[in-house]
């Protein structure tokens, strides 16, 4: 049966596999993306070294268009974009996940760890580290975001790691012929074998974003488990996720200081790479600039 998710978003199309995806962050978005490109027979690592900016990691270079080979449906013709959303021959896929889980890797990637986004500079303020003994408490100041985000939501900018999942679908009307539900033992196993079965090759969906090994169960109480139902309302209404049962209070998650030391390093250098990365396309426009003059002034054909 098919699923309608309900003006425009950004689809990725998958055009030798023939499947159309719409992406969620922290929904196995790396994976899924690393899969599809596997499957259409585009995915480049090998051009990591020729990519404009840095980049943290091969894994984490398939959202890149340049390595996975996917493309925007968006900016293809409205006939190829018709017969993406309409064919039978097509597949249009989205997954979903467990809220809890899926706060905890956004804010444990994004706000723990500082990878780039579109929080506003006052939200580091505010979700500043709660610290024992000169270690992170990281039960403490995961609970005090989930606080931040419930009371001012505004300080997360237009960032979508802490938008819901449903957001993400209202904006690409399609109707799914594939929901994956990460929530269920193996369903992305069994998809995985489905797409390498459609296209002829043994794929394996690969865990590509390993934060601290925490479970969003070790750091989520049952007054932050009540904050979340209601950010995310829409998706526990609309998925029919489980509204889990957690204990009032929960034992101590301290990060070591060993740990704690790496976090940091971990911040400084994705604060290095930023400033690196902003050179990188500063160089670039530059150059793009330059090459249009001289093409406006008949220097260069």
């Amino acid at each position: 049966m098919a699923h309608r998710p309900g003006v425009k978003g950004h689809v990725l199309a998958a055009r030798n596999a023939r499947v159309l995806y719409v992406p969620s962050t922290k929904v196995a978005s790396s994976t899924l993306r690393r899969l599809l490109a596997e499957a259409n027979g585009t995915f480049r690592p090998d051009l990591v070294p020729y990519l404009d900016g840095p980049t943290i990691s091969v894994d984490q270079s398939v959202h890149n268009m340049m390595i996975n080979g996917l493309v925007h449906m968006e900016l293809l013709s409205a006939r190829d974009q018709r017969e993406m959303k309409s064919s039978p021959e097509w597949w249009r896929i989205a997954a979903v996940r467990n809220p809890y889980a899926r706060l905890y890797s956004a804010w444990e990637n994004r706000i723990l760890f500082r990878a780039p986004g579109q929080v506003l500079a006052e939200a580091w303020g505010e979700c500043a580290d709660e610290i024992v003994d000169g270690a992170i408490d990281i039960g403490g100041t995961f609970r005090k975001f989930v606080a931040v985000l419930s009371e001012n939501p505004g300080v997360f900018g237009r960032d979508s790691h802490f938008k819901s999942q449903s957001s993400h679908f209202d904006l690409t009307p399609l109707d799914l012929t594939h929901l994956v539900r990460l929530d269920r033992e193996g369903e992305l196993a069994r998809f995985a074998a489905e797409l390498g079965h459609r296209v002829g090759k043994t794929l394996v969906p690969r865990r590509l974003n390993e934060g601290l090994g925490l479970s969003y169960r070790d750091v989520v109480d049952a007054a932050t488990a009540d904050l979340i139902r209601r950010i995310f309302a829409d998706d526990f209404d609309r998925f029919d996720f489980a509204a889990e049962a957690f204990p009032a209070s929960l034992p101590a998650v301290v990060a070591s200081q060993r740990e704690t030391q790496a976090i940091r390093y971990a911040r400084s250098v994705t604060e290095r790479l930023e400033q690196v990365s902003r050179l990188a396309r500063y160089r670039t426009t530059t150059r793009h600039l330059a090459a249009q003059t001289l093409r406006n002034l008949g220097l260069r054909s």
